[in-house]
């Protein structure tokens, strides 16, 4: 095991720094394609294969508690931003308490606090736009790079860690006057991402297009969504999550199949399925970036010396 995941871990490196390259070249078109093409086979898959795994949850049908305060929210048409709060609390919240009583007062809680906290324009903001796109590609999957480094202990894994870091910042800093004109399909296809460039640069008015800063980031949003599917893509023989029967298999395959065509077809229609498919993926994986960082924690801990 420890030579297979040696070589996954080169060949995660490889897959940086290609989706950096790609990135710097084509940062518009390729999170449109990484989204399209990647995405759906990403998302189909893993809520799969976390359906497997009981969700990382204490309780086996705890996901039902999740599932409810979505659809509670859907049906009440409560904002995006506090769909994710409550669901990224909740998650939490039945990861580490067990007596039902204490995650119901826990719960009462965390809405209570939200109706303070989501009334910060950051805070509302950090749960509504980042947490389901940048926060969920990079932070999320620099965890689990980070853990994986820290439980296999080998060389490798710090390196890919080390590299994944570096990636946005040589974006940042690297031909910063090559800029690529956009294809009008990039321009025209890559709306439903425009808010994460208007608003990081605070500028609602900015043609994200041509200003070097909005490509610059765009740089590493397309390296971001990138290299987060193929990291998953590139687990498979690690968690084993392409072990499924074989009519869940072609019912995936379909179902992406059906997601890709649509989204080329029907760009609106598209990117709004997407985007249900996409959402539904971050939050029911709540649990489990919940138990990276406990788990991150737990190393660092054993690896640092005891206080005396």
């Amino acid at each position: 095991m420890t030579a297979i995941i040696t070589r996954i871990n080169y060949l995660n490196i490889v897959a940086m720094l290609a989706s950096a390259v790609f990135a710097l070249f084509i940062p518009f078109e390729l999170v449109l394609l990484s989204y399209a093409i990647l995405g759906p086979l990403h998302y189909l898959t893993e809520i799969s294969w976390l359906n497997t795994r009981q969700f990382f949850t204490l309780k086996q049908y705890d996901y039902l508690l999740i599932a409810g305060v979505v659809i509670v929210s859907l049906v009440l048409r409560i904002p995006s931003a506090n769909l994710v709060y409550y669901t990224f609390g909740l998650s939490f919240i039945l990861l580490v308490i067990n007596t039902n009583l204490y995650r119901f007062f826990a719960f009462l809680l965390l809405i209570a606090m939200g109706y303070f906290l989501l009334s910060n324009n950051i805070l509302r903001t950090i749960f509504g736009l980042y947490i389901p796109t940048l926060i969920h590609v990079y932070i999320f999957t620099g965890a689990f790079l980070l853990l994986g480094a820290l439980k296999h202990k080998g060389a490798s894994g710090y390196i890919a860690f080390i590299t994944f870091l570096i990636c946005p910042l040589l974006l940042s800093l690297l031909f910063n006057n090559m800029h690529n004109v956009p294809t009008q399909w990039a321009i025209h296809s890559y709306e439903h991402f425009a808010r994460i460039n208007t608003t990081t640069l605070r500028n609602q008015t900015i043609n994200i297009y041509t200003n070097t800063a909005s490509i610059i980031l765009t740089r590493t949003i397309a390296f971001a969504y990138t290299y987060h599917y193929i990291n998953w893509f590139s687990k498979t023989k690690v968690i084993n999550w392409h072990r499924v029967s074989k009519v869940n298999a072609l019912m995936i395959l379909l179902l992406w199949v059906a997601s890709v065509s649509l989204y080329f077809y029907n760009y609106r229609m598209g990117i709004k399925w997407l985007f249900i498919l996409s959402l539904a993926h971050v939050i029911l994986e709540f649990p489990l970036n919940h138990r990276s960082f406990i788990d991150i924690g737990k190393q660092l801990q054993q690896k640092l010396p005891s206080a005396k």
